[in-house]
């Protein structure tokens, strides 16, 4: 499976075959897949996507 970047606007992570999938799109990590809705500034992987 090709990497793909995480939909999230802000975020430049790779996602894998261990994505998030949200509608049809797909995410490093939970917060980026509600959309940073829980205040969060970051992905856990150092990137401040949330912000």
């Amino acid at each position: 499976m090709s990497q793909q970047q995480c939909a999230c606007p802000k975020c430049d992570c790779s996602v894998d075959s261990q994505a998030i999938e949200k509608n049809g799109q797909r995410y490093c990590c939970e917060a980026c897949a509600i959309g940073h809705t829980d205040g969060s500034t970051d992905c856990g992987h150092n990137c401040q996507c949330g912000k």
